[in-house]
């Protein structure tokens, strides 16, 4: 297992000041220029003359410092953050942590690691506003595509959410992992919160993409190989959604990337899935015009979700607001 380590990154910024002679005196003598007469003096750094006035320049402004390509913990980010967007990471002590909702008790590994024994785990991720049901004004499919968000416009929507997990044992090796986002709590009693574009890794090895248009109503995209059994090792699990476009319609790109070796690094898209609006789906329950309608609002959390694990270990979550993708 590798060593784990946290990696903090700093950025600096450099700026110049540009001093120019004052215009408008006379050329100096040739003698106390230096230069005989019928010479031209020799060009300024500006490309002007000695004793001519300089040439005009647009003020530039300072390149934007480039975004960390790493997180805290040393592990590479994929995309660029949202200028001023919602991030978490997992903290050294989770339980004091009120953003973060695990629901089972955890245990700190002696490698640092930390240990779950449960086989249904949902750990709940809420933006810095915090998650409160009686601020969401309205489930209706058709309002929150106007609106872009279910509790607050902070809410969790274009994400990269990572995670590094190992199955020590389970009831169920056909069972995965999930890390979903776009709705809220998933429960029986408010089932239209729960609306998620979930990117899910087997046990087994293989992935797939899930849409749950409401809890619960899925509808999946085919399997796909991803790695070997997952028992026993370390594994990175990045699930990326975000807003896009396809044939000039708004849709949404559900991607799953496996870091195999468990370096931060190298990281594999196993899984590129685009609903554009064609796709599954059954949102007229929640008052969609359409049952097909892509997914296009956040929502106040964002999940790390497996069953069947009973016992697994986690590290270096985090989940990032990105940017949308530019056509």
């Amino acid at each position: 297992m590798n060593a784990r380590t946290v990696i903090a990154a700093a950025s600096t910024c450099l700026f110049a000041a540009c001093i120019a002679q004052e215009p408008g005196a006379p050329p100096p003598p040739p003698s106390q220029s230096g230069s005989p007469p019928g010479v031209s003096p020799p060009p300024t750094v500006d490309g002007g003359h000695a004793g001519a006035p300089p040439s005009e320049k647009p003020t530039e402004e300072p390149p934007p410092p480039p975004a960390p390509s790493v997180d805290r913990f040393g592990v590479r980010m994929l995309y660029p953050s949202a200028l001023g967007g919602e991030s978490w990471e997992l903290s050294d002590d989770p339980a004091s942590d009120e953003r973060f909702i695990p629901q089972n008790t955890i245990s700190r590994n002696a490698d640092g690691s930390w240990k779950m024994k449960s086989d249904k785990v949902r750990m709940v991720v809420a933006t810095s506003t915090g998650y409160d049901r009686s601020k969401i004004s309205t489930y209706d499919r058709d309002e929150l595509l106007k609106k872009k968000y279910m509790q607050a416009p902070n809410d969790w929507k274009n994400v990269e959410m990572t995670g590094y997990v190992k199955v020590n044992d389970a009831d169920d090796m056909s069972d995965n992992f999930a890390w979903y986002a776009r709705g809220g709590r998933h429960t029986s009693s408010v089932p239209c919160e729960g609306s998620a574009y979930k990117g899910d890794l087997h046990y087994d090895g293989r992935a797939r993409i899930a849409k749950e248009s409401w809890h619960v109503s899925y509808d999946y995209a085919g399997y796909k190989p991803a790695t070997t059994s997952l028992r026993g090792r370390w594994v990175g699990l990045k699930v990326v959604i975000r807003d896009t476009v396809k044939n000039d319609e708004p849709a949404v790109r559900i991607e799953v990337w496996l870091d195999d070796a468990a370096d931060k690094t190298n990281w594999k898209k196993v899984y590129d899935f685009v609903d554009d609006g064609s796709w599954a789906g059954d949102s007229a329950r929640c008052g969609a015009s359409s049952e097909k309608v892509p997914l296009l609002w956040g929502g106040p959390t964002a999940t790390f979700r497996w069953d069947s694990a009973t016992d697994a270990d986690f590290e270096w979550l985090g989940v990032r607001e990105i940017l949308p993708e530019t056509p």
